[in-house]
C-alpha cells in the first residue's frame, strides 16, 4: 500500500503503527506531501508524517528549503517590470530563428 493513502487513522491523530510507517516514507512521498501542503490540501496526519521524514532525511529538508527558495525568487522576479529596447527585442528575435533553423 501506498504510504501517503496510509497515514492517519481517520480520527485525526498518528497512532504508533502510523509513525513506523513515517518513518519509513520515501523521499518521493515526502515530495508529494510537500507539494500537497504547499497547495493548503494536507490532512493534519500527512503533515506529522513529513515532519517525522524531514527529521531523519537531510536531503528532502534541504531540496524543500531550496524549492521554497526558487519560489520566493521568482515571486519576487514576477514582480518587477521588465522592458526590452526596441534593439534587444530584434536581436533576440532574430537569434531565435535562427536558433529554430538549425
Amino acid at each position: 500500500m501506498h504510504l501517503v493513502s496510509s497515514l492517519g487513522n481517520g480520527r485525526g491523530r498518528i497512532d504508533e503503527m502510523n509513525i513506523v510507517q513515517a518513518l519509513k516514507m520515501s523521499c518521493r512521498d515526502a515530495t508529494y506531501l510537500h507539494e500537497k501542503k504547499r497547495e493548503g490540501k494536507i490532512s493534519m496526519s500527512e503533515s506529522m508524517g513529513l515532519w517525522f521524514h524531514l527529521l531523519i532525511c537531510k536531503f528532502c529538508a534541504l531540496f524543500f528549503r531550496q524549492i521554497e527558495k526558487l519560489e520566493e525568487s521568482s515571486n519576487q522576479l514576477s514582480e518587477k517590470q521588465f522592458s526590452l529596447t526596441a534593439e534587444r527585442k530584434a536581436k533576440l528575435e532574430s537569434d531565435f530563428k535562427e536558433e529554430l533553423k538549425r
